[in-house]
């Protein structure tokens, strides 16, 4: 078969991709279930599959790989055992394999060295020597005679498969095909052969087989069904004579024949870039629609504003429907955590339990992209600082196998993301004893925080209770570094624990990064905007109820301590000396804060746009939006502008910092 495979090798990797996921989950399950059929079927259809795609598509070196793995897979079903030592090698070619299609994407076409692999791979399950039964089919008389002695009381199909006429890898689809009813019955014979469909011979539409099963035409329907880019099913009983005919085309549907009609398209698949230009479109045109109500609403345009309702309504459709199909499950990343936990707790010698839920939640792609290293800096730290290892456990009264939950939950217009496990805790008075050697904090003001205050300085730089520094945990590397990014984002980070029983980790972000509903403030003349994830509430202080605690501003607001922020004070301004005090309660873990505005304009929906690359490392500032009037504003984080704040130590004991 000769095609251009530079034109199909972004769809070929993209392929490669999902059944190398599948290898992967597939492996983790096979090592707690080795005796479970289903699961080394499904391994040995992915390895297949990527074996004849990338041996169309010239990849040799990934087509033997695979290939052997496929016979390790094959053997597995024929009752070999299945090893932890084994299991390892096949992640290990996983990797490699990874590797490989990595380097595709950036436009390498270098072979990876695959001797090794394929040595440790047979030394591990030596392939028995069997001779294999086959039937020569040589002409229809024969053909019935085969078909009959496989038939065995099983049911007898004749199905015919057309592929779309814009189908791409016909071979890869027909393999699928053979492999899907060799899943569910024996393939009695098949045009074109096992032996061509495997080799790429194979650039018609047409697919015939026949097949003796105990599943029933509707089964076999939804089964061929899942496969992409088939157009039309025909499946019929098989019948004296009927082999005779075979050959010829399935032009109608005899008595006992069920045809299915397939949409040719289900599915679009869209580049990335696409997508963000999209949502960019869409932003431009809500920002022009805000400014065309502000006119209609400025100047009285009764007949402009009842046109701008309907206008109103369809931006809101529109950019509904491209925040939906930004919507990706959050899947993606978790899918990748077993085997990290997996091979996270082989190397340091610890038995885990490692369960997930919440993997079928929705975020926005952006969102996605940023929290993978943040999670996985956390279930790094679970393992390697949380769970004990088994005689430990034992010793403290508990169960030999840890526990490590990863759980993702959505609320309203957030995220919640939790990780948690049943290990060591955290002590507060190594956490005092860790930040005052350091220097992060003096003796004394060590000395006046409470239990709360102590755990929280974990979240400051180079802060460490580990009396060890692992090739797990890092080095000097924190939780400061997952705080960052979680505030970053928009979202704040809660932890608590308890020494003995564990640590609990709780992430909520927005949804959504890049169309935000926002509170718009004012300071002097100028508009300011701060994302509603931040705001608990405002407030209006009266200036005889703020207290100093040393050299901070507060107020009890609700029976709680509130540290007062003159906003204006974070942007060099002078103070206002105003009577009442306009405050934003920033929602901020374990304490709010409040932050003095002048003035609070209302909510609005706004389109965030990110600062040019050399402002990026500014503090406190998000991004920039435009108003219905035109106005560029800055969009603050108000954690990034305390931060910069020169009165550090207050705000780190106070867990602000």
């Amino acid at each position: 078969m000769s095609f251009d495979t530079e034109q199909y090798k972004e769809l070929f990797i993209e392929e490669a991709k999902e059944h190398l996921q599948i290898i992967t989950q597939s492996l983790l399950d096979l090592e707690k279930n080795p005796d479970n059929i289903e699961i080394l079927n499904k391994i040995f259809r992915s390895a297949h599959t990527l074996k004849g795609s990338s041996g169309m598509m010239g990849f040799n070196d990934i087509s033997e790989l695979t290939h052997v793995m496929e016979d390790i897979f094959d053997e597995l079903r024929k009752g070999a055992r299945v090893s932890s030592n084994l299991i390892d090698v096949l992640f290990e070619c996983v990797d490699a394999l990874e590797a490989r299609l990595t380097k595709l994407e950036n436009g390498e076409d270098e072979p990876i060295d695959i001797s090794s692999l394929i040595k440790r791979l047979k030394e591990c399950v030596p392939k028995k020597k069997e001779e294999r039964k086959t039937i020569k089919v040589k002409d229809n008389s024969t053909k019935m005679k085969a078909a009959k002695e496989f038939k065995n009381g099983e049911n007898l199909f004749i199905i015919h498969v057309k592929l779309s006429e814009d189908c791409v890898f016909k071979a890869a689809r027909a393999f699928m095909i053979l492999d899907s009813l060799e899943k569910i019955g024996k393939v009695v014979r098949s045009n074109p052969s096992k032996d061509e469909v495997e080799a790429g011979n194979f650039e018609s539409t047409d697919f015939e087989a026949v097949v003796a099963t105990n599943y029933k035409m509707e089964k076999i329907k939804n089964i061929l069904r899942n496969i992409s880019e088939i157009a039309k099913v025909e499946i019929k009983e098989f019948c004296e004579g009927s082999l005779e005919k075979e050959d010829k085309k399935f032009d109608t549907a005899p008595k006992g024949t069920k045809e299915v009609e397939i949409s040719s398209v289900r599915t679009v698949k869209v580049r990335t870039e696409q997508l963000d230009k999209l949502m960019n479109l869409v932003g431009e045109l809500v920002i022009n629609k805000i400014q065309l109500l502000k006119i209609a609403s400025d100047y009285r345009l009764e007949p402009l504003k009842h046109c701008l309702s309907s206008i109103d309504r369809l931006t809101r459709e529109l950019q509904d429907v491209v925040m939906q199909i930004r919507m990706v499950p959050i899947a993606q990343i978790f899918d990748r955590f077993p085997r990290l936990v997996r091979d996270l707790s082989r190397r340091e010698g610890k038995k885990v339990n490692f369960i997930m839920k919440g993997r079928e939640i929705e975020v926005d792609r952006t969102v996605l992209e940023e929290i993978s290293e943040p999670l996985i800096h956390l279930l790094r730290n679970a393992i390697d600082h949380g769970i004990e290892p088994p005689d430990v456990r034992i010793k403290r009264g508990k169960p030999p196998e840890g526990t490590v939950k990863l759980i993702a939950e959505r609320r309203r217009d957030s995220i919640i993301i939790t990780v948690e496990d049943d290990g060591a805790g955290i002590d507060p008075e190594k956490v005092r004893r860790s930040a005052v050697e350091k220097g992060l904090i003096s003796q004394s003001e060590a000395e006046k925080l409470g239990r709360e205050q102590l755990i929280n300085l974990v979240f400051l730089p180079g802060l460490s209770t580990s009396s060890k520094v692992t090739e797990i945990s890092g080095r000097g590397v924190g939780l400061d570094v997952v705080k960052n990014k979680i505030v970053s984002l928009g979202g704040n980070v809660r932890l608590e624990t308890e020494v003995g029983k564990g640590t609990k980790v709780t992430l909520t972000l927005p949804l959504s990064l890049a169309i935000i509903e926002a509170m718009l403030v004012k300071v002097t003349d100028q508009t300011y905007a701060i994302p509603i994830s931040f705001v608990s509430e405002v407030a209006s202080v009266k200036k005889e109820n703020v207290r100093k605690l040393g050299n901070i501003e507060a107020t009890i607001i609700r029976g709680k301590v509130i540290p007062l922020i003159q906003l204006r004070e974070l942007l060099n301004l002078p103070l206002s000396e105003s009577r009442n005090l306009t405050t934003v309660i920033i929602n901020r873990e374990p304490i709010n804060f409040g932050l003095v505005v002048d003035s609070v304009v209302g909510l609005q929906e706004i389109v965030t746009k990110p600062l040019h690359e050399s402002l990026m490392k500014i503090e406190g500032i998000g991004g920039v939006t435009i108003l219905g009037d035109g106005q560029v504003i800055l969009i603050l984080d108000p954690i990034g502008l305390l931060s910069q704040r020169k009165r550090k130590s207050w705000l780190k004991i106070n867990g602000l910092l």
